[in-house]
């Protein structure tokens, strides 16, 4: 009997030491958390919003609910003008999601006005179009295949001076995306197919799995936005 009553109290103690361990690594840790995701989601929404600087004088985001924000213009603060939300999607990987933010224009503005500088003239919604439609994304994490699924990260790497001195010309616009990236520009959510599946859209060379993941993962920050604007009414559009 008193082999199992020290048992009991060694099992308590070394329970109780951990538990100790555990919170005070969480107490360290969880700020350094936030900071990097905080880190994260702004240069997420830069590469989104590249028209645009975030902090100072451009749109300032409010998180309106978890993975969800609402994007004012200084100049009409009273409104948002663009939201941006996180989605995640089984990919190749199906053990690690990918993550992506992907910023919409506010449903309650004229999307042709909001997406101007985004997209071409000729994928322009018509005057007086509203809707959620797709600013651009970023990704936020990803383990796809190297060399393959991967490339779903790739951004159009910085002008350097090396191409200065070689004579090339630097591009007209901050512009980060890929064209992978850049076609889903201007499109809802609910629409969006791979030609293999029957739509207009190109996947990543051999890597359709993780380019259909990136349309799930779309459609669910979509979803999310759409849960997170019913659940705070005030932000009326």
């Amino acid at each position: 009997m008193e082999f199992y009553r020290r048992l009991v109290v060694s099992l308590a103690l070394v329970s109780g030491i951990a538990a100790g361990l555990l919170a005070a690594t969480y107490r360290v840790t969880f700020p350094v958390i936030q900071v990097r995701e905080r880190e994260e989601r702004a240069k997420a929404l830069k590469n989104i919003f590249f028209l645009g600087s975030f902090g100072g004088e451009g749109m300032t985001p409010r998180e309106i609910s978890d993975g969800v924000v609402a994007l004012h213009d200084p100049a009409a603060p009273e409104k948002p003008a663009y939201y941006a939300a996180r989605g995640e999607a089984a990919g190749y990987n199906s053990a690690s999601p990918i993550a992506l933010m992907v910023g919409f224009t506010a449903s309650g503005l004229d999307a042709r006005d909001l997406l101007a500088g985004y997209v071409g003239a000729d994928r322009l919604p018509a005057a007086g179009e509203r809707g959620h439609y797709i600013v651009g994304f970023s990704v936020l994490s990803s383990e796809e295949t190297p060399g393959l699924g991967e490339r779903v990260k790739d951004r159009r790497p910085p002008f350097t001076w090396l191409q200065f001195v070689k004579g090339e010309t630097p591009p007209p616009d901050p512009d980060t995306a890929t064209s992978f990236q850049r076609q889903f520009r201007g499109r809802l959510p609910d629409n969006l197919l791979l030609k293999k599946r029957g739509g207009d859209l190109d996947a990543i060379t051999a890597s359709t799995i993780t380019s259909t993941a990136v349309t799930a993962a779309i459609r669910d920050a979509g979803e999310k936005l759409a849960q997170a604007l019913r659940a705070e009414p005030s932000t009326a559009e």
